[in-house]
């Protein structure tokens, strides 16, 4: 676990500049061109790129040593942000330099996260691998609210170059973190091919990690169900806000507006920092399920009562279960996922659930203004009675949308709830039998219904992009 803990410290410094760094250019993308096109074009940029770039990202990880591949697309991010502080110094900086750093960024971010995804499996026990997932969702939800709040203070400062400074500072220091960082690589990779052999093509390699990706039944239901849920995170993340303001005073606004993103924030960060010290629970697949679930009935809540305290309640509710369903996914994947090819299949992956988050985000809006607001404004066919129980809202188009895509989220985790996930023999060398890690990491066997946990990014300003 020290080596782990090591680049841990390095992911979180770098995840930190990167957050203050992300907040501080949209903010200047916005005050230079005043048009929310651009500064939305930032937001689709910062995911089209990494999601085009991660079946060759994945293929170049499993090839290539984990620990190289990591530094490489640091130093690229990190180059990306030198040039970007050498222009602003000299007076020159533009909106396409920003966007052109912006998709490189995108595109090393491809690389880094099945990298470090795929690395841990090797740098940490079995029975500890759900903490560490949980580590890095608690290094990510920090970075994502202390972000905003360390950019103001930094923009007060000292301007937008203090701000480019400390990123730089952050990508040099997760840079040496991984220099004195050594990593177990996985047995058996073709990487490992002598240079007179031919290793496998590259859609053969690419073949394989998608049928490993969807290999088990319960497989494919885990990747549908944190795919919808990403689209519901986005989907929630764009709606929240309009619907704070359409139901709160003008003077109240600002204090509502923090309220919702504070509740968000704090039950990420609860969940996050619980699921570390406690670790992944005995039946993951069933805690998977009814996070989701109880995340589904929080956005189906919004949806009917769009006022700002049961909104508060309901993003506290929905992110408490976020870091629940990452980290056993996590450690479901790659307990059931051989470790060579752990590369493709986890950036495959990201691929399919920033997928999700892209379409939350681009459909959000149409959806709201032009399809469900018609049916339940006043005068729509639906208003009498749909309308009626949505309240007095102003935004009733998205308080429905709201409400159709909580209920999507639930029947999605209900759908296939009973399916098990069996892992593959741990190795002699990983400190654990071949039926313990199984049983550890599996699902529940057929007579045990996968319905219930066992004993038994916040929404304004911490979106999902930031999430593996």
């Amino acid at each position: 676990m020290t080596t782990f803990a090591l680049v841990w410290a390095g992911r979180l410094v770098t995840a930190l500049g990167s957050s203050i760094s992300g907040f501080a250019l949209g903010l200047w993308i916005y005050q230079q061109t005043g048009s929310v096109t651009q500064f939305a074009t930032g937001l689709l940029l910062a995911f089209a790129p990494g999601m085009l770039a991660a079946p060759v990202a994945g293929v170049l990880v499993d090839r290539h040593r984990r620990r190289i591949v990591l530094l490489c697309a640091d130093a690229v991010a990190m180059l990306g942000a030198v040039a970007l502080f050498a222009a602003q110094a000299t007076g020159h900086l533009a909106v396409w330099q920003v966007y052109a750093v912006i998709v490189v960024e995108s595109c090393c971010a491809a690389f880094q996260w099945p990298a470090l995804a795929a690395a841990v499996t090797g740098m940490v026990r079995p029975e500890q691998r759900g903490r560490a997932s949980a580590m890095t969702q608690t290094a990510l939800a920090g970075a994502q609210l202390l972000g905003p709040m360390l950019a103001a203070v930094l923009l007060g400062a000292g301007g937008l170059r203090a701000v480019l400074v400390v990123d730089v500072i952050s990508f040099a220091l997760g840079v040496l973190t991984l220099l004195a960082a050594r990593f177990p690589e996985p047995p058996g990779s073709p990487k490992r091919a002598g240079p007179h052999e031919q290793g496998p093509g590259w859609r053969a390699e690419l073949t394989e990690g998608r049928r490993l990706l969807t290999s088990q039944p319960g497989l494919k239901y885990l990747l549908r169900l944190v795919t919808v849920l990403n689209a519901a995170e986005a989907t929630a993340t764009a709606l929240l806000l309009p619907l704070v303001l359409a139901a709160t005073p003008e003077a109240d606004q600002n204090a509502a507006v923090a309220m919702v993103s504070t509740a968000g924030g704090l039950g990420l960060a609860i969940s996050s920092i619980a699921m570390s010290i406690w670790g992944t629970p005995r039946r993951p697949l069933a805690w998977v399920t009814a996070a989701t679930l109880v995340s589904g009935l929080a956005v189906l809540q919004a949806g009917f009562f769009p006022r700002p305290v049961p909104l508060a309640a309901a993003a506290f509710t929905f992110f408490l279960g976020l870091p629940v369903v990452s980290s056993c996914a996590q450690v479901l994947w790659q307990s059931a996922v051989a470790a060579e090819a752990q590369g493709r299949v986890f950036a495959l992956r990201r691929m399919f659930t920033q997928g999700g988050i892209l379409l939350g985000y681009l459909l959000a809006g149409p959806l709201a203004s032009q399809v469900f607001g018609p049916l339940v404004d006043p005068g729509g066919p639906l208003a009498a009675t749909l309308g009626r129980l949505l309240g007095s809202t102003r935004d009733r188009g998205s308080a429905l949308l709201l409400c159709c895509t909580g209920l999507i989220l639930a029947v999605t985790a209900l759908i296939g709830r009973r399916h098990t996930i069996t892992a593959l023999p741990a190795p002699p060398d990983e400190g654990a039998t071949p039926t313990g890690t199984a049983s550890a990491a599996r699902g529940p066997s057929p007579a045990e219904p996968d319905g219930a946990a066992d004993g038994a990014g916040p929404p304004v300003a911490t979106g999902p992009a930031a999430r593996p």
